[in-house]
């Protein structure tokens, strides 16, 4: 019981990043944990990185992000940032834990350097 204790304990510790498609962001309002987690089982990047170029929204709570896209348009991913940004304030208005969630856009791309989240090919927007 113990171990499984230590092992849940650094499990929650170790940060984890998880890709969703595009239109995850408009169903996450919509489709119940269930669903949403059927329709979406999403992508562990974690360790690896990011391989598809383009503009991403990210959700950040603690140890945890979650990137939805890749976007082409820049405008459309703003757009989609402020569906986010609502869904995230109906959820901390529900779980005022969540407070200290972020929303912001990215760009990936193999060109760029500049990092923001020990990724070499990723910068931050927003």
């Amino acid at each position: 019981m113990a171990v499984l204790s230590i092992a849940t304990l650094l499990n929650a510790q170790t940060p984890k990043t998880i890709v969703y498609p595009a239109e995850a962001i408009q169903d996450s309002a919509r489709l119940n944990k269930a669903a949403y987690d059927k329709r979406y089982p999403g992508i562990d990047i974690t360790g690896i990185g990011l391989v598809d170029i383009g503009w991403y929204v990210r959700y950040g709570h603690e140890q945890l992000t979650y990137l939805f896209g890749p976007f082409d348009d820049l405008e459309f991913a703003r757009i989609q940032k402020a569906t986010l940004e609502q869904i995230r304030l109906a959820s901390v208005l529900k779980s005022p834990s969540l407070s200290s969630s972020v929303v912001d856009i990215i760009r990936f791309d193999f060109r760029n350097f500049e990092s923001t989240d020990d990724s070499e090919n990723v910068r931050s927007v927003e």
